[in-house]
């Protein structure tokens, strides 16, 4: 990326990201720009794809299921082209790293709301948690503890929400 483009994209974030300085935006996109030069990706020349975007998620975050890191990269890539691109990385951090409180609540429920109708359905809530909690060996259906987890935390929703 050329000097100008970088301090163009620099600024323009600098404004619309709330939670960055211009400072950590520039070391993000010089980040962003060194990943995205170091990929062997046909998609490369926009971004990261998927593949990247999860070897990331991995390496930095520490995630591991394969659902959860597909959502996220949806909640990243806001223009649906598969592909993550510097202003989208930056946007994304921005929330996932310091995001306020509703900022990470609407961000988490985009990502547990698999069909995207505006709910968490008992159904999403199991896809979603299902493999990201350890089964114990003894378990005869290790699903039932999965959904009883799910129906504890709906309960408790409902609760909160009659208040």
């Amino acid at each position: 990326m050329s000097r100008k483009r970088l301090q163009q994209l620099v600024d323009s974030l600098g404004h619309s990201t709330k939670h960055f300085n211009k400072s950590e935006v520039e070391c993000l996109i010089k980040l962003f720009d060194k990943l995205v030069a170091e990929s062997s990706s046909r998609f490369a020349a926009a971004g990261f794809d998927r593949s990247m975007f999860r070897d990331i998620l991995h390496s930095a975050f520490g995630m591991t299921e394969e659902m959860m890191m597909e959502r996220v990269f949806r909640a990243f890539d806001r223009d649906n082209n598969s592909c993550i691109s510097a202003t989208e990385w930056v946007e994304g951090l921005s929330v996932f790293l310091r995001g306020t409180l509703e900022e990470k609540i609407k961000y988490c429920f985009e990502v547990y709301d698999l069909n995207g109708d505006g709910y968490i359905s008992r159904e999403e809530m199991f896809q979603m948690l299902k493999n990201c909690l350890l089964k114990q060996p003894s378990e005869e259906d290790p699903d039932e503890g999965i959904k009883d987890l799910v129906d504890i935390a709906m309960k408790k929703m409902a609760s909160i929400y009659l208040l």
